[in-house]
């Protein structure tokens, strides 16, 4: 059995602003357990992320915590607004540079959510959060659509360092 790298410890809101206030690590190669404890630096990517959950108080944490670290955050309340909000960005040329999305929610689950967005993106990246515990890909074949898992209660700290390092590196400039 096969498992993914794992991490311990509404309505549809508008993306947050980037805040040049917000912070975050650099050095994101040496990340680890106990790195936490380090001075935080001004971020050097900004990434827009999508948040899809059914409970509207961890929705309001992840968006809070991710625009802390520059990140601009779109969330869902369901797995289904989640899909239409990752559409629409998508048609308006602002697509989601990752997906974040609970595994249950009572109208549909983080691996169809996940299996969605692959079809419309098979590059963005897909990050399902999960309270059950079960990291492993015996999710069924749609589990292949999962790029990582996470286990609640998510460190932000450790969850921004995996956010930088799962999504596409930005364009190069010429």
């Amino acid at each position: 059995m096969n498992t993914f790298p794992q991490l311990t410890h509404a309505e549809s809101l508008p993306d947050t602003p980037p805040d040049s206030r917000d912070f975050s690590r650099p050095d994101l190669a040496t990340a680890g357990p106990g790195d936490d404890d380090r001075a935080s630096t001004p971020t050097e990517r900004s990434l827009r992320v999508l948040c899809v959950d059914d409970d509207v108080m961890v929705l309001e944490s992840m968006k809070d915590f991710l625009a802390f670290f520059g990140h601009r955050v779109g969330v869902a309340p369901g797995g289904t607004q989640g899909i239409e909000m990752f559409g629409a960005a998508l048609r308006k040329g602002e697509p989601y540079d990752v997906v974040i999305t609970d595994l249950n929610m009572p109208d549909i689950t983080g691996y169809a959510v996940a299996q969605m967005i692959k079809i419309e993106s098979a590059d963005t990246p897909v990050i399902l959060m999960t309270g059950a515990g079960n990291t492993s890909r015996d999710g069924g074949p749609l589990s292949a659509s999962v790029d990582l898992v996470v286990s609640k209660p998510v460190h932000m700290q450790e969850l921004n360092d995996l956010l930088l390092r799962t999504a596409r590196p930005a364009p190069m400039e010429k």
